[in-house]
């Protein structure tokens, strides 16, 4: 008997194996662009939150601070006609304002404070598997390693993403992206463990697409996003709409300072 008369092939577990490695690296590919299309979104985001924060977020902390001001020195009126003494006064305002007052407070001092710098978050048995995927993954996606043009401009996408992740001890996306590949022995299993091997490999890649997909439209329903879509859609028709929110505020902001200085002199006419 010949040593191929030994070996039993059954053609219909090699073929669902077949099948099982080409839906992995389908489900692969569409995790990694997922994965691109996700962080290209909080990119997006991100830089249009920095640009509202300059133009508008100031002006939204100004007029809250006038208008807080305001029902202060207005309290103030209305205790001083009731009878009340200085120390009252003062009092009552400092009890009914305390939570008000402490968000503007905590506003301006997240504001005029450097921010910390970053420190590890994790475990040293995490940080070195961090360190493990990240030379994996930098090894597997390296640019070079492109056999045509466009298999080398997925690889430069996910180059700087995979390095972010790593600089940010991302470990999540970093696992995500690790997903697809078998253990070196799995050509040694049965046909049923290997089946079994390939099928909790394919389940794990779904997973990942449905959270991606999950957080991708997550972001979109957002504010932030629904915001910057706005004042895109605006530019397309001419129309600044951050300037236009800006100088509005401008406007309800020195309409409030005028009020809270009437305010004001009629309480130290009180005095």
């Amino acid at each position: 008997m010949t040593p191929a008369a030994l070996i039993h092939v059954n053609p219909t577990d090699k073929k669902e194996a077949t099948r099982l490695l080409e839906a992995i690296e389908a489900k692969q590919r569409q995790v990694e662009e997922l994965t691109i299309a996700i962080e290209t979104l909080k990119s997006e985001v991100d830089v249009f939150e920095r640009r509202y924060n300059a133009h508008i977020s100031r002006y939204y902390f100004e007029l809250d601070k006038v208008e807080l001001e305001t029902k202060e020195y207005r309290l103030r009126l209305q205790l001083r006609r009731e009878g009340a003494n200085e120390e009252e006064i003062e009092a009552r305002v400092e009890s009914c304002f305390r939570v008000s007052r402490g968000r503007v407070d905590a506003y301006e001092d997240v504001n005029e404070s450097e921010p910390p710098p970053q420190e590890s978050k994790l475990p040293h048995t995490k940080a070195k598997h961090l360190q493990v995927l990240y030379r994996k993954l930098a090894k597997r996606y390296h640019p070079d390693k492109a056999m045509d043009a466009k298999e080398e401009e997925r690889r430069e996408q996910l180059m700087p993403l995979i390095n972010r992740a790593y600089n940010e001890q991302d470990l999540e996306t970093l696992e995500r992206l690790s997903l697809g590949e078998t253990e070196p022995d799995v050509r040694e299993k049965t046909a049923t463990e290997k089946r079994r091997v390939l099928q909790t490999e394919l389940r794990r890649l779904n997973r990942a697409a449905s959270q991606l997909r999950f957080e991708i439209n997550r972001i979109k329903t957002g504010r932030t996003y629904q915001l910057k879509q706005q004042v895109e859609n605006a530019k397309k028709v001419g129309t600044d709409l951050l300037t236009m929110l800006a100088k509005d505020l401008e406007r309800k902001i020195k309409a409030s300072q005028g009020q809270l200085v009437r305010l004001m002199n009629m309480w130290h006419r009180s005095n």
